[in-house]
């Protein structure tokens, strides 16, 4: 049985990460002087290549449930 949280779960586990992930971005744009085109096109990688491993990983756990 698979855990399913509620929207305030969510919000309290997610939101630090988010403020974290929102002051990374600000950091390395201050730092590279990139811009946000550049910031954006990181995070987008970072979601690809993150659904990437998701696949990766409901894959692996599929074949170990056939054996």
């Amino acid at each position: 049985m698979k855990f399913h949280p509620t929207k305030d779960q969510l919000e309290k586990s997610f939101n630090p990460a988010y403020e974290d992930i929102m002051s990374i971005c600000d950091d390395l744009d201050i730092e590279t002087k990139c811009g946000n085109e550049f910031i954006i096109q990181f995070l987008e990688d970072i979601v690809k290549d993150y659904k990437i491993l998701v696949k990766q990983l409901k894959e692996e756990e599929e074949e170990e449930e056939k054996i």
